[in-house]
């Protein structure tokens, strides 16, 4: 018997002594399971992969002829005069400087703006600030399609037709509504206790806006950034419409060079293909743990 701190006595139960050890049990591993699910990840990525293996390898065939009639076989001879031909026929040079220029400065825009506007909505309180979110919602709900005519009106008034930055202003308002929920969404997962922090020693808004918050927000700029690039990197529409200048045409537009009324070149739009999708891969395999750890940032408080 032991007393029991109301003043009541409790019977002490004796526990139960084992002569053998106890071992915690352990699951058994599966295998099978393992194997099938490690098989259909492979088999998913294979079938992913295999339209970009082929593109590339037909790329380095001689003829139309060769694609058609062995698919599926490996060039021979290589040839590297296809590259040749898609960067002097399409003027793919020109092409690609004209895409860079558009793509960079449309990231820094949308980077710039929607970090600004994701931090006055994820961490101030304001008057219909629901209704600013649920109107820049409806931004990634409209297709693109649906407000090129008024577009296309607005660029000739401004007399910006035949220009980059007929496509830089399209492609940042374009990409500014997913930038700016993603932004919201990680301002508001983190502490607030950052904030009253910097308050405390006197910090004003914008130096705890660029000093503090931009610093730390470096995994969702990741991922803005590269949804930016790739989506203004790969844009086809409103290039062609847009833009009429042949120095102007960025590399999507570029390589119509290559279709004709009766025939079109496959090797070497092959290969233009090939010069086009090769970074976009290359940057998404370089930030990829960025891209999600900034869309998860804001998934879970």
């Amino acid at each position: 018997m032991r007393p029991h701190p109301t003043g009541r006595r409790v019977r002490s139960t004796p526990h139960a002594k084992s002569d053998f050890p106890v071992q915690e049990s352990i699951p058994r591993a599966r295998p099978l399971k393992q194997f099938l699910a490690t098989s259909a990840w492979l088999l998913g990525a294979w079938l992913f992969l295999l339209p970009l293996v082929w593109m590339v390898m037909s790329s380095f065939k001689l003829s139309n002829v060769a694609i058609f009639e062995h698919p599926f076989s490996l060039p021979a001879p290589i040839t590297f005069s296809n590259y040749a031909k898609a960067v002097r026929e399409g003027r793919l040079f020109s092409c690609l400087v004209n895409s860079l220029w558009v793509t960079v400065l449309s990231a820094l825009a949308v980077i710039c703006l929607g970090a600004w506007a994701g931090f006055a909505l994820g961490k101030k309180r304001f008057p219909f600030r629901r209704l600013w979110l649920a109107l820049f919602f409806l931004g990634m709900v409209l297709p693109v399609q649906s407000f090129l005519i008024p577009l296309m009106d607005v660029l000739q008034w401004l007399n910006l037709q035949d220009s980059l930055w007929a496509l830089i202003l399209p492609y940042t308002a374009q990409t500014l509504p997913v930038a700016i929920l993603l932004f919201a969404a990680y301002f508001q997962s983190l502490p607030p206790e950052l904030e009253e922090a910097a308050r405390l020693d006197g910090v004003s808004t914008g130096r705890f806006y660029f000093s503090i918050l931009l610093p730390v927000a470096k995994p969702a700029v990741a991922t803005v950034a590269v949804i930016s690039c790739l989506n203004t990197w790969n844009e086809f529409l409103m290039a062609m419409l847009f833009i009429v200048d042949p120095g102007m045409k960025t590399l999507p537009v570029g390589l119509i060079a290559f279709e004709q009324s009766h025939n079109t070149d496959y090797p070497a739009l092959l290969a233009g293909l090939s010069l086009i999708t090769v970074p976009t891969l290359l940057a998404y395999a370089l930030f990829n743990r960025q891209i999600i750890r900034g869309v998860m940032a804001g998934a879970v408080k």
